[in-house]
């Protein structure tokens, strides 16, 4: 994927990101569906919709004919070159979003039980090449690609979407 920093932006606005996660936990949906599960209108979630779209996040729904245009979760893995303080700014945003998400699990814990006894959050210091590194980025994507999707048709009762988030990134050279 290209590293324009325009790409990692466009997922910087919340309603953005609330229906990215819709349309990745729910499956397609239209403009229309969009506004009434977010309470927003459905020309702000078509503009936002046009946004995601025009950076390959989620792309057209087949259907038959209709005139309402259905939009469904693209898989698309930002990567993100550059440095300064664009790329700063770009990684505090998608950061808040991964914070926001856990901070959303965690007042709803007490509901499930169960779920919360699984749930895990890990941070580990290690000391890598970056051919280490990227060899432990391709780990984790292999790991994830053996389960299903959180669109998937074949799921068992009781499954529930699951988000997971990874960062691996080298400290600057003056603290390692």
């Amino acid at each position: 994927m290209s590293g324009d920093p325009r790409s990692i932006r466009a997922l910087a606005h919340p309603l953005r990101l609330q229906l990215l996660d819709l349309l990745r936990f729910d499956g397609p949906a239209t403009a229309t569906v969009l506004a009434r599960r977010t309470g927003e209108s459905t020309g702000a979630t078509s503009y936002h919709l046009r946004q995601l779209a025009q950076y390959g996040y989620i792309e057209d729904e087949p259907r038959e004919a209709g005139r309402e245009r259905w939009w469904r979760y693209r898989e698309r893995r930002p990567a993100v070159a550059g440095h300064g303080d664009e790329m700063r700014r770009l990684a505090a945003e998608l950061l808040s979003r991964e914070a926001h998400a856990i901070d959303r699990f965690l007042a709803e814990r007490s509901r499930a039980a169960e779920w919360d006894a699984a749930s895990f959050f890990q941070s580990r210091a290690l000391r890598l090449t970056a051919a280490e590194l990227d060899e432990l980025r391709l780990s984790i994507e292999r790991v994830l690609d053996g389960y299903r999707s959180a669109d998937a048709d074949d799921a068992p009762d009781g499954a529930r979407p699951v988000r997971v988030s990874a960062f691996g990134y080298p400290l600057p050279l003056e603290e390692t």
